[in-house]
């Protein structure tokens, strides 16, 4: 007799069980698979950050530091301070004398050495230079000591002799311009000693001139004038 086949009653509480227990039996295997794979993400994911936070910490805590700026010195705007002009020459060269000490004041000098001019008062060799020009100069002044009465001339530079070092005198042209001098020295000469007259070097010079009797006598007034007594001053101021 042929075995009769089992049939499972699906409807029997034996089977009820079993199924609960099949589908209890797959909750847990796909709990565990949820855990498996969410933890190995986990896991990857926690590599990844771990990553970012070290990339993070080390900017934080090693920072890329640029140099600092130059510091900016401001140039100080200095003003450049315009050369004086030179005064224009006077056209005319007459220039006008004051010595205290001889009690001259604005006396007329005339570029003339003649004896015409000289007569009239001191003069300047028109061969010597000027106060306002910029070279080396000598400006060459002479004067009688006696004159001629009426004149400037007139014992005009009689006491010449008596001039101390350091004494002032004092040179004006026809613009109003002042130049200011001390005495610095004095020398005999013969009359014929031209050297006397030529400029200094580095200096600014005037020089007066007058008569006296001889080198060794100054104070004689004449009657032979062998000998020229010269007072220079250098410019100051």
């Amino acid at each position: 007799m042929e075995k009769q086949r089992r049939t499972w009653d699906t409807t029997r509480p034996k089977y009820a069980v079993y199924r609960r227990r099949r589908r209890f039996a797959l909750l847990v295997l796909v709990l565990l698979a949820t855990l498996v794979l969410g933890g190995l993400g986990a896991y990857l994911f926690s590599g990844d950050a771990a990553e970012e936070n070290d990339e993070s910490v080390e900017r934080v805590v090693t920072p890329t530091v640029e140099q600092p700026p130059e510091a900016v010195v401001e140039e100080e705007t200095v003003e450049e301070e315009e050369p004086e002009r030179a005064a224009p020459p006077p056209e005319d060269p007459t220039l006008f004398l004051t010595v205290p000490r001889l009690g001259i004041f604005g006396h007329t000098v005339r570029n003339d050495r003649s004896e015409p001019a000289l007569d009239l008062g001191a003069i300047k060799l028109p061969s010597t230079g000027f106060p306002w020009q910029e070279q080396d100069t000598n400006t060459y002044i002479a004067c009688h000591r006696l004159g001629w009465p009426g004149n400037e001339s007139y014992h005009q530079c009689l006491d010449l002799p008596s001039m101390q070092k350091g004494d002032e005198l004092f040179l004006a042209d026809t613009n109003g311009t002042v130049y200011r001098y001390q005495v610095s020295d004095t020398i005999i000469v013969g009359p014929d000693e031209s050297w006397v007259t030529e400029p200094v070097a580095g200096r600014d010079l005037v020089s007066l001139q007058t008569c006296v009797e001889n080198a060794n006598d100054v104070y004689t007034l004449g009657p032979n004038w062998l000998a020229r007594f010269v007072v220079r001053a250098e410019r100051v101021g």
